[in-house]
């Protein structure tokens, strides 16, 4: 059985290790994937074709978004931080009892921001309120700034049914707002600021989905350019994990960390190996469950990450220099969308039929079966060396390690951690990097949401496109992730109603709630 390894003993001269972390915390921290695989199978039908994507997509202008939208978004952060402010200090005066204080001072205070629902999803019983508060003053008496660290926004996978392209869009420029007003509130009331820390971890999880390094990098840079824009930068820091953990460590832990990466992928494809069959999942992932505790994490995750490998083998059958004939063609989404809705089939008993697949020839039935196969087994590994990497930095307490006074958020909400929401209210249980964000009309006015490309495109909504832009380097520096954006022809969002985004109004509709 594989063991999780407390923390090796530091060499002499190097500070106190930080508290371990408990079991709970170990276990990996990914979304279920169960969701987005029941919904292909009820919708495998409603992605747009290529003619019909341009055909209901709009254009609007990089300058529409830089000198319309943003503006608004940023004005209404500011009016949101306001209101929570006051909300944060109010709450503390009434909850003084809590802390077992009669008069609440800024300790107080910013404990309370920890547990303002419009951001945080805050437990007693992960993180209570005094301990919190007992962090916060400590910081403060030091004389050290209040640092968050959130591991989120590794990066958009190529994936039909997740999304249209690769980069940053309007559902990660609102989850970097989110994290701006948290922070702004704390950095407020703070005598030592904040700092918001996102360890984008996109090259340490790319150890696992394989998604090419080139679109992990254009991902993170189109990250910084809507942070630039937003002019947050001053309290938001992206951080490259790899970089910040290399940066961070000592050659000989980072030499350690490479070594226990290695173990684990060997020992965990040993013993858990021979209940993987590509054939037949479910009974193999049920057995896998039924072993520990470790078993049930690979299950997991490879039910997770099966939406969000790069599949090499499928991505290379259209022989074209296109990008988004290669990787978002009418035939690649035809196979993608049968590939992941036959998850629960037996790929030895089931009867395919042949598929007639004009840029792609004709796929025999056969052809269709070792396709499946080996997506089955590329995820399968993947899964194996998402666990690896996990069970690697948690046995070795990396974050803890390099900044052990910072405070630790994540989208999960584990013992000793703080639940930070990252999309909106009534997209608690979704990620940036995992759909497309969009605007939606309602009664008063328009409301930003996220949610996956096949629930839009199922919907009728509208692609929002940006105009074309001359492909030079004037226009590739001023216009960042934009030009980015157009060139790839990836929509920025996606419109409920195409009077939404066609009259360029959107930045006046715009209601930001929760």
């Amino acid at each position: 059985m594989i063991t999780l390894s407390p923390p090796p003993r530091r060499a002499s001269g190097e500070t106190d290790a930080p508290p371990q972390l408990n079991e709970e915390q170990r276990r990996s921290q990914i979304s279920s994937g169960h969701r987005l695989i029941r919904l292909v199978r009820q919708k495998r039908f409603h992605l747009y074709s290529k003619a019909e994507f341009h055909t209901r997509a709009v254009r609007l202008p990089a300058d529409y978004w830089l000198h319309h939208f943003v503006p608004a978004l940023r004005a209404g952060m500011n009016e949101t931080m306001a209101q929570r402010l006051s909300a944060a200090v109010a709450r503390a005066r009434r909850n003084a009892g809590l802390y077992g204080v009669a008069k609440p001072d800024v300790a107080e205070f910013i404990a309370e921001a920890f547990f303002d629902n419009w951001w945080f999803k805050a437990k007693e019983d992960n993180m209570s309120r005094v301990t919190l508060r007992d962090r916060v003053r400590e910081l403060i008496a030091q004389g050290k700034p209040i640092r968050l660290h959130l591991p989120i926004l590794s990066r958009k996978p190529f994936s039909p049914v997740k999304n249209r392209g690769p980069l940053p869009d309007l559902a990660e420029l609102h989850t970097l707002a989110r994290c701006a007003e948290a922070a702004q509130v704390i950095h407020a009331l703070s005598p030592t600021g904040c700092q918001f820390v996102i360890l984008a971890d996109g090259f340490k999880y790319n150890r696992a989905c394989r998604t090419p390094d080139a679109f992990v990098a254009a991902y993170q840079d189109g990250l910084r350019y809507w942070i630039e824009q937003l002019g947050i930068g001053d309290i938001v820091k992206l951080e490259n994990y790899e970089q910040w953990v290399t940066a961070g460590i000592p050659a000989a832990l980072a030499e350690e960390r490479t070594r226990r990466y290695q173990t684990h992928c060997l020992a965990l494809e040993e013993r858990y190996g021979e209940h993987f069959d590509a054939d037949e999942l479910d009974e193999g992932m049920a057995a896998l469950e039924r072993l520990d505790d470790v078993g049930g994490q690979l299950s997991f995750t490879f039910w997770s990450v099966v939406g969000s490998v790069y599949y090499e083998e499928l991505f290379a059958l259209a022989e074209t220099d296109s990008f988004a004939d290669r990787h978002y063609g009418d035939e690649v989404q035809q196979l993608y969308i049968a590939y992941l809705s036959s998850l629960h089939r037996n790929l030895a008993e089931y009867r395919f039929q042949g598929l007639h697949l004009p840029m792609l020839g004709y796929f025999p039935p056969e052809r269709t079966r070792e396709l499946f196969r080996a997506l089955r087994r590329r995820a399968w590994e993947a899964a194996i060396r998402y666990v690896a990497i996990s069970l690697t930095d948690r046995d070795l307490d990396v974050v803890r390690r390099i900044d052990g006074d910072a405070i630790k958020l994540t989208i999960h909400g584990k013992k000793g951690e703080v639940h930070f929401l990252s999309a909106t209210k009534q997209d608690v249980n979704m990620t940036a990097q995992h759909c497309c964000g969009g605007v939606a009309a309602s009664a008063e006015g328009a409301k930003l949401t996220f949610r996956y490309r096949l629930e839009r495109e199922s919907l009728g909504e509208v692609p929002v496109l940006i105009e074309r832009l001359p492909d030079t380097a004037f226009y590739r520096e001023k216009y960042g992730a934009l030009h980015a954006l157009q060139k790839l022809d990836q929509p920025i969002c996606y419109a409920s109603a195409a009077e939404l985004a066609g009259n360029g109004l959107m930045h006046t509709l715009l209601l930001r709630k929760g």
